[in-house]
């Protein structure tokens, strides 16, 4: 079973589930969305959605609260029409207090029956702002956090991670895009983490990616990021960049399904 790990509700969404039966993806991990660039017509429109994205992550679009309600009722809507394509990973705002946490995951991830949270996209320095959501983890059976890892993360930031999956040691902690220019400093840590894993979108380079698959394969989860990564020529890379049939079985499909139960 190929598995995609990290994609987002792009649409229209009927085009998403032809482009998986044409890459010959089993199932897709699918993460909410604030926003469509896939939408876009021209560079215009792409600049002004990109534009839309940076003030949302800091604060100027209103509540986050509110805004990730949305976003979440958008993802139910979509897995309810393909409930064999698509397991969901419910948004979760950071930073609030601890019982509203609490009850945020039960309302959205645990009545939902969603899969796991994410994707949490922090600024450097922010890190702190995770611990009510490891600590909602621990409380609803280790529910996985997904937590993009590129820019602008530090490895300071990486290292505040690598921290709080230490403490939690039951939940499963995946950090996006192989934690993006600071990789080779994130494939140790993770080498020496048992709960740390690596979502492989986008790489920093094809050399990075095949580094990282071929050295920790048991810890690599293929994921594409649409609409910012592309389907077919994700899954080839990994086909292409793995050494053996086995670590790229690994990574496309046998690690995700063992993480999630698939």
């Amino acid at each position: 079973m190929i598995i995609d790990g990290h994609s987002h509700v792009t649409l229209p969404i009927q085009e998403h589930i032809k482009e998986m039966d044409e890459a010959g993806i089993d199932k897709t991990i699918l993460f909410s969305t604030t926003f469509h660039p896939e939408t876009s017509k021209n560079f215009t429109e792409v600049k002004a959605s990109m534009e839309f994205l940076h003030d949302l992550l800091a604060g100027k679009k209103g509540s986050m609260v509110e805004i990730r309600k949305k976003a979440n009722q958008e993802l139910m809507e979509v897995i309810k029409q393909y409930p064999n394509r698509y397991i969901g990973f419910g948004a979760i705002p950071a930073g609030l207090e601890l019982d509203a946490t609490l009850q945020y995951v039960n309302e959205v991830i645990v009545k939902n029956c969603l899969s796991g949270m994410g994707e949490f996209t922090l600024g450097n320095g922010q890190i702190h702002l995770l611990k009510n959501i490891f600590y909602a983890s621990q409380e609803f059976h280790n529910l996985p956090i997904w937590i993009h890892a590129f820019f602008p993360l530090t490895f300071q930031d990486i290292k505040e991670i690598s921290e709080l999956a230490r403490i939690y040691s039951q939940t499963p902690v995946i950090l996006g895009h192989l934690g993006g220019s600071n990789w080779i400093e994130t494939v140790e840590l993770v080498k020496e983490i048992p709960n740390l894993y690596l979502d492989t979108s986008a790489y920093y380079s094809t050399f990075v990616l095949g580094s990282i698959i071929n050295e920790v394969p048991d810890k690599c989860l293929f994921g594409v990021d649409r609409p910012f990564g592309d389907l077919q020529s994700s899954k080839n890379a990994i086909l292409q960049l793995a050494k053996t049939p086995a670590v790229a079985n690994a990574v496309l499909g046998d690690n995700i399904a063992k993480l999630l139960r698939i």
